[in-house]
């Protein structure tokens, strides 16, 4: 889940784009009216998309956005937030995601949100090399390409490995899987599967068709005898996927 700051001095814009973030998943971190505050938070946080308000008091929205390299270890997503057109060419020259008129339409901010969540899944799937596992009095690395399979269980998500062994994880199935990109595949709401561990599909229903559209199939883990159910929904994908 991506996570995101508000740089707005009005206040219903501010809730406004609020109610719209948590519409899209988006958590909030903090809210700031000012950029002095939100300046401070960034020497001190991360957050991987800030809205900024270009017409801010003190100093401005652009001036916000110029200064904040020098804060940052790592760059948010940078949207731009404005009743006005005219901004546009110097907030793309500060290199921004977007620039969202207000009042803010539920459409373009998810168009942006879904440039931010791609460029996201691409980085963060490039350099993803290991999971922290937080053990007794230790942290153990387990790289990905030793794993087979998260299930998500209620509210708990599970790692797989090879060697048969079983690791709970922080955060949702859902972030995993924009985590691990290409790496994983959704086979259903509650798994995901190492591409590399997928070894093939098995009927679950023996007296069903071939083409029984109703037949319910599974995936067969490498090194694992447990077959993983498969939903209607993501068998053609894994079909085209084993070719």
């Amino acid at each position: 889940m991506l996570s995101a700051v508000i740089v707005e001095d009005e206040i219903p814009a501010s809730e406004r784009l609020k109610v719209l973030l948590k519409d899209c998943d988006i958590t909030v971190l903090a809210s700031f009216r000012t950029a002095t505050p939100a300046l401070n938070w960034f020497e001190t946080h991360q957050a991987d998309i800030v809205f900024v308000d270009i017409g801010l008091p003190e100093i401005t929205g652009l001036q916000f956005v110029e200064r904040l390299p020098h804060i940052c270890k790592t760059m948010p997503a940078i949207i731009f937030t404005t009743a006005y057109e005219e901004h546009a060419l110097k907030a793309f020259d500060l290199a921004a995601t977007d620039y969202l008129l207000k009042p803010i339409k539920l459409s373009r901010l998810k168009d942006a949100l879904a440039r931010i969540a791609t460029n996201h899944q691409d980085k963060s799937s490039s350099q993803f090399e290991s999971f922290s596992i937080i053990g007794h009095h230790r942290i153990v690395q387990i790289p990905w390409q030793q794993t087979a399979y998260l299930m998500a269980d209620q509210k708990v998500v599970w790692l797989y490995t090879y060697d048969k062994q079983v690791y709970e994880l922080p955060k949702t199935l859902v972030y995993w899987e924009q985590v691990l990109g290409d790496k994983a595949l959704r086979i259903h709401r509650n798994a995901l599967v190492m591409r590399h561990a997928l070894a093939g599909l098995v009927r679950l229903d023996e007296n069903a068709d071939e083409n029984d559209n109703n037949a319910r199939w599974g995936a067969k883990i490498v090194d694992y005898d447990e077959i993983l159910p498969v939903s209607r929904r993501q068998l053609s994908i894994l079909r085209k996927e084993l070719g």
